[in-house]
């Protein structure tokens, strides 16, 4: 138990200084500041029991003089400090916040570059709780827990140090009481620590709860989840609620024994104190000054016990902010930047590709060729593989050794931004921001494009029409999600952004699944009106559509089970024939459905 406490405390400490690499680029302003800081606990103490002894001198001897002399040393050492103290604490406060800044612009960062394949396993709200709340709770490791300590490390020297010259007896016994309050406080270190700790991670999970709603706002209502997921929240807000009343529990006991023990220290010194005056070993003005260095010395004593307890939460939250940065799929270091492809060709040998933690494999000993400016659909029932081979081929699986070529050009040796700016993508999510229609569609050019461009882009994805005819047209707002969008409108402005791209490969995944007969028809219209002028993937679901396609790739199980024309395929006895009856089948049945209910 005890090697594993000591571990513990050795990785706290090791995350501790990990977070001062945000630091590092501002490390002088911010010490200095640190510094000028952490005097401000003992110099305002000093300088009111220096103040008091001076004006109890004065009482004593009733010379006004005295007095006089003790406001203006008083005031002066004031103002001084006050002069250095402020742009101290304001340099320290700037540091502060650039470090942070670059913290959350660093998770921001990996947020965006996470593998698909570790955001689908990773919770959205792991995300947003770490830029939004564990980044904030971590950046309290530079500020007052940590000051909080080193404020009365020097508060306890230098103190010390005044008292001992006063008289060595009093520095003694003050030592020693600090020393027992020391101990009393640290027997509550450990547990508020792990009270901080589980806090942390309560809020964590609350923050998820609150993503799921916000995602999953229409499932909730379409399926009356409303009071379970109210129930789930109530029962983390109340975990959190019973972690306070615990931790303030925790808190009332600690000022309680401290409040005690100081009082007992100050009794003990005034005693010890008082017997010095009546001897005639020390002033009484000056047992007046080390009697208020000594319950500060006490104070600074029990106090460090607490405020090392407040460091476990930024410490937690530090451990939460360095795991979300090193977790997940690494990015692939590729040194080769700038290269080019001779053609448009792609080319695959013996591909196969596992998802993490999958416990078989989506592709399987894939072999391919597309010719450049080729129609090619890939169709095959659900789990097939269609999707994740249009996404191995534009790079969104960021592995070593993977057997594709681009014009001769392989994807293990070029940079993966470099091989992605020959690829345009349109899902079948179709994720809209919220902003506005031009701005949406500008996004394909990294929000370069000029009006022109995004016009001409929005004609020929067909959108034009149905962005003028709204009040604002092309500064009409999608809403979140595109929520303000029918689906037909939504598939036209991102084939639109995906033109606006101007590459020579786009890239269809299952775009017109959500999409009603008619504006399927006109989707695919769209992208058959682009033939020739790109290479084209398509993966569907409705074989009719992509009839025309130069090649269809049949996927099962992970394999390619047949390639041809559809003309081909569907003259011989195979699984592409299977799908082409079954789905004229559901049409049938549909279309008899719809006839029924008119």
């Amino acid at each position: 138990m005890g090697i594993e406490s000591a571990k513990m405390h050795k990785d706290d400490f090791v995350f501790f200084f990990k977070m001062f690499r945000f630091m590092k680029p501002y490390i002088f302003p911010y010490v200095i500041g640190f510094i000028i800081s952490c005097t401000r606990y003992f110099m305002f103490t000093f300088m009111i029991a220096l103040s008091a002894g001076n004006m109890m001198e004065a009482i004593i001897s009733r010379d006004a003089d005295i007095a006089i002399r003790a406001l203006i040393i008083l005031v002066s050492m004031m103002l001084g400090y006050l002069l250095v103290l402020m742009p101290g604490q304001y340099i320290e406060m700037i540091a502060k916040a650039k470090a942070i800044r670059d913290m959350k612009r660093e998770l921001f960062r990996a947020f965006l570059s996470i593998g698909i394949e570790s955001d689908s396993i990773r919770h959205s709200g792991e995300g947003i709780a770490a830029i939004n709340n564990d980044a904030d709770i971590a950046a309290d490791v530079y500020g007052p827990p940590l000051g909080g300590v080193l404020e009365r490390i020097i508060s306890i020297v230098a103190s010390t140090t005044v008292v001992v010259a006063i008289d060595w007896r009093l520095g003694v016994a003050t030592i020693f009481a600090g020393i027992i309050g020391f101990i009393i406080q640290n027997r509550f270190t450990g547990t508020i620590g792990k009270i901080s700790k589980e806090h942390l991670l309560a809020n964590a999970d609350a923050t998820k709860k609150t993503s799921n709603v916000l995602t999953g706002a229409i499932t909730i209502r379409a399926y009356k989840m409303q009071v379970n997921t109210l129930t789930s929240f109530n029962q983390e807000n109340a975990k959190i609620m019973t972690l306070r009343i615990i931790r303030a529990g925790i808190n009332m006991w600690q000022n309680l024994f401290f409040s005690v023990q100081g009082w007992l220290n100050i009794v003990i010194v005034l005693g010890l104190g008082g017997w010095l005056v009546s001897a005639g070993q020390i002033e009484f003005h000056l047992l007046l000054i080390a009697l208020g260095l000594c319950a500060h010395i006490v104070s600074c004593f029990g106090s460090i016990g607490i405020t090392y307890a407040n460091l476990q939460g930024p410490i937690a939250g530090a451990k939460r902010v360095f795991a979300f940065l090193e977790s997940g799929v690494k990015n692939v270091s590729r040194k080769n930047r700038g290269l080019q492809p001779q053609s448009y060709k792609i080319q695959i040998e013996n591909l196969s590709f596992s998802y993490i933690n999958a416990d078989r494999e989506s592709l399987v000993d894939i072999n391919l060729s597309i010719d450049e400016n080729q129609f090619v659909a890939v169709v095959g029932d659900s789990g097939s593989g269609k999707s994740t081979l249009l996404r191995a081929i534009i790079g969104l699986y960021e592995r070593e050794n993977m057997p594709i070529e681009l014009g001769g050009m392989s994807y293990n040796d070029v940079h993966i931004s470099d091989w992605r700016k020959h690829f345009a993508y349109v899902d079948q999510d179709c994720k809209l921001f919220d902003m506005s229609i031009k701005d949406n569609i500008a996004m394909g050019n990294a929000g370069k494009a000029t009006d022109t461009e995004i016009t001409l882009a929005a004609k020929r994805a067909g959108a034009h029409d149905f962005i003028k005819s709204f009040n604002m047209d092309y500064e009409t707002l999608c809403g979140d999600i595109g929520g303000n969008l029918s689906g037909g409108q939504k598939q036209r402005i991102a084939i639109a952004r995906s033109l606006i791209k101007n590459t020579p490969i786009l890239v269809f995944d299952e775009i017109t699944s959500a999409l009603d007969k008619n504006s399927e028809d006109h989707i695919m219209e769209t992208i058959e009106s682009l033939k020739g002028e790109h290479t084209i993937l398509i993966t569907t679901h409705n074989i009719e559509s992509v009839t025309n396609a130069d090649m269809i790739v049949v996927m099962d199980n992970g394999r390619i089970a047949e390639i041809g024309t559809h003309d081909e395929l569907n003259s011989v006895d195979g699984l592409y024939r299977e799908l082409n009856q079954n789905h004229i089948i559901s049409q049938k049945k549909l279309g008899q459905s719809n006839a029924s209910h008119e």
